[in-house]
């Protein structure tokens, strides 16, 4: 797996104007479509673009870049040069919404990527 640094990826706009800010993979897991029975027509627009999340690796917190396409998607680099202690606290969220070994951005931790990805 690819492991890119935020100076990397704070120079890559199309890399930063894809991010899926609040994209969680609570969201990621749920159905898209509707039952065509019950909601026919109804279909969400196609989500693509990039998701960040927070994985344990080897037992140690990592920020993970997932790369979502409408039909596929795959995870794509691990982000180095992350505060542990960030990703630490994000790595504690509740089950409801931590899936599969995914944990969502805290606010801290997603203010802290903005900042440093952004200048916000």
């Amino acid at each position: 797996m690819q492991h890119v640094k935020i100076k990397d990826l704070k120079e890559n706009k199309k890399f930063t104007d894809r991010i899926l800010w609040d994209f969680t993979p609570k969201i990621f897991f749920e159905p898209r479509f509707p039952e065509t029975d019950k909601d026919p027509g109804n279909v969400p627009d196609a989500i693509e673009g990039y998701m960040l999340y927070v994985d344990v690796i080897y037992n140690k917190p990592g920020l993970v870049i997932m790369n979502v396409k409408y039909s596929f998607s795959k995870t794509v680099a691990y982000i180095e040069d992350v505060p542990e202690d960030l990703l630490k606290d994000a790595a504690q969220c509740s089950p409801k919404e931590c899936v599969s070994g995914m944990y969502p951005l805290t606010k801290k931790l997603k203010d802290w990527l903005k900042k440093e990805l952004l200048g916000l």
